[in-house]
């Protein structure tokens, strides 16, 4: 008995610390399985069943709180936006003429980009709408002289 209760003791500080060190919340439910486990040593069942039990309980309770967890946790991280995701709603003028894509220069960086709307002239003023891959997507929102 005591080197059973030693074992789920082990495998239950083992998958904790291997959730602390990883963050990844996908170990806790075994530690959970491993109290199952102790709980049917105390009870007096066999080590096949304390096997199945531990077994059953990981994966139920992984099955069941792991979606839970991590849906709580995308909720509480802040997403951070990449630089092509800042220059959205940001507004230029145009260099030159884009019947369907073209270049653009954004803070240093030349840019491929593609017309959303009506052609582009130069000089009409330009708005960053949305990113394709690694294009910017632009719309006109004022011509040259309005």
């Amino acid at each position: 008995m005591e080197g059973s209760i030693m074992l789920w003791i082990l495998i239950g500080a083992a998958a904790v610390a291997v959730d602390i060190i990883t963050s990844a919340f996908l170990f806790m439910w075994f530690a959970l399985g491993a109290i199952a486990a102790i709980i049917a040593l105390i009870l007096g069942f066999s080590f096949v069943v304390q096997v199945i039990v531990f077994l059953l309980v990981s994966i139920l309770s992984m099955l069941a709180g792991y979606p839970v967890v991590k849906r709580t946790l995308k909720k509480s991280v802040r997403t951070t936006k990449t630089m092509e995701q800042s220059y959205i709603g940001r507004k230029f003028t145009a260099d030159e003429e884009v019947s369907e894509r073209g270049r653009m220069k954004v803070d240093g960086i030349y840019w491929t980009i593609q017309k959303v709307g009506e052609d582009i002239k130069k000089g009409d003023r330009l708005e960053i709408v949305g990113l394709k891959g690694n294009k910017l997507l632009v719309k006109k929102v004022e011509a040259k002289g309005d």
